[in-house]
């Protein structure tokens, strides 16, 4: 008969001498993969399979458990007792001591029965972290370093997108070398343009350079002449708008 404990890493087949028992008797150990991680306090899983291949006679398998630091300090230890006629699958859940400093440990099975030379041994490394609002430490502050870095993007695109629609919304220009009685015109349509290019963006500086006897820098607004009647001009270009909005619209003026 043979017998098999699956734990969380693969160790090769270990022979031992003929009992009256079994001939041939042999221990495999298989990887089960359960848990990588684990807090102080809470429950590390081991997977045990126990596999009889003598003829369906009974056998009393004495399973040691233990945990130890990197430096080989063992910090945990119990043992049980296990009758296998055939099969016998199950987990073991070891609770991790709450003062368990984090760093990496390793759980180590031994599996010994009558007549066995020398015990069978599977160990897996695990690593013990700290946990912080339930999510360990690691990934916490991993998460939350991706999460303040998008926060900040965020506000920071936030911001450039409020100062550019404020740029872009009503930029006042400064018309003060303009001859008094004509700068109210021009102040006017400059305003008006401006308002416009906050609710239709750049088309508002398109239709403003077809209105005839208006011109104005076509990339900020700015009115740098008004060579026909500024009362038509500036009704021609109201109208203009309210077909490009499809309803009537008002505009807010600098005080004078």
């Amino acid at each position: 008969m043979f017998i098999t404990t699956a734990g969380l890493i693969s160790a090769p087949p270990v022979a031992f001498a003929q009992t009256d028992t079994a001939k041939e008797a042999r221990i495999d150990t298989s990887s089960s993969g359960l848990v990588v991680k684990v807090a102080p306090g809470e429950l590390l899983p081991i997977s045990i399979k126990l596999s009889n291949f003598g003829g369906g006679q009974r056998v009393d398998v004495l399973i040691k458990y233990s945990i130890s630091t990197s430096a080989g300090e063992e910090i945990y230890r119990s043992d049980e007792t296990v009758a296998v006629e055939t099969t016998a699958n199950f987990v073991k859940t070891i609770q991790i001591p709450f003062a368990t400093m984090p760093g990496i440990y390793t759980a180590k099975t031994s599996i010994t029965y009558e007549g066995q030379l020398v015990p069978a041994t599977t160990q897996f490394p695990f690593t013990v972290e700290r946990k912080i609002l339930g999510i360990f430490q690691s990934n916490f502050f991993l998460y939350g370093g991706i999460a303040l870095l998008f926060g900040i993007f965020m506000l920071l695109l936030g911001r450039e997108l409020i100062k550019r629609r404020r740029a872009t919304r009503f930029v006042l220009f400064n018309y003060s070398d303009i001859p008094r009685n004509k700068r109210i015109f021009y102040e006017i349509l400059s305003d008006t343009i401006a308002s416009m290019r906050g609710r239709v963006g750049d088309d508002a500086l398109l239709i403003a350079s077809r209105i005839d006897g208006l011109k104005i820098n076509k990339e900020t607004g700015y009115v740098i002449s008004i060579t026909e009647n500024p009362s038509k001009i500036i009704a021609t270009l109201v109208s203009e708008y309210e077909k490009k909005l499809g309803k009537k619209v008002s505009f807010s003026f600098r005080k004078t």
